[in-house]
């Protein structure tokens, strides 16, 4: 599987939309709406979508392939169209972007990071932040991205 390829945090934006922009936002929760590893055509995500937002059908193909080449998405030639299907599930995107802006922060500024991650109380939170911790330093470790 190619890594996913996610450069801009935007804090300020709610849920995946720190990370993808709001129609992508839409069409990975179009695809994950549907069970695990269904594929998709993009005339299918062009119809779920069209109901909320006036979309040209190339726009849709365009995001399509977009998130196709960030990773997000696998594409599969199939006949005249293309089939596409999540590469990640909805949880594995929020873990791998935690995990990356984590990273980011550690790299940039590790210790306001990790003072700042002690300072939660929520027993929950902390062990996951401790499990995404000890999976960025293992990354690191082997010199992976």
């Amino acid at each position: 599987m190619k890594e996913p390829w996610l450069t801009s945090i935007r804090l300020d934006r709610p849920g995946i939309r720190a990370a993808l922009g709001d129609l992508e936002a839409e069409v990975m929760e179009a695809i994950w709406a549907r069970p695990p590893g269904t594929a998709v055509t993009v005339r299918e995500v062009f119809e779920a979508l069209y109901g909320r937002r006036r979309l040209a059908y190339t726009t849709v193909m365009t995001t399509m392939a977009r998130l196709a080449r960030k990773g997000l998405l696998v594409a599969e030639k199939s006949g005249p169209a293309y089939l596409y299907r999540a590469a990640l599930s909805r949880e594995e995107f929020i873990d791998h972007f935690v995990g990356a802006a984590l990273e980011r922060l550690l790299v940039n500024f590790a210790g306001a990071t990790r003072r700042q991650l002690e300072k939660l109380t929520d027993p929950d939170l902390q062990a996951r932040l401790a499990e995404l911790l000890e999976q960025v330093e293992r990354r690191r470790a082997r010199g992976e991205k």
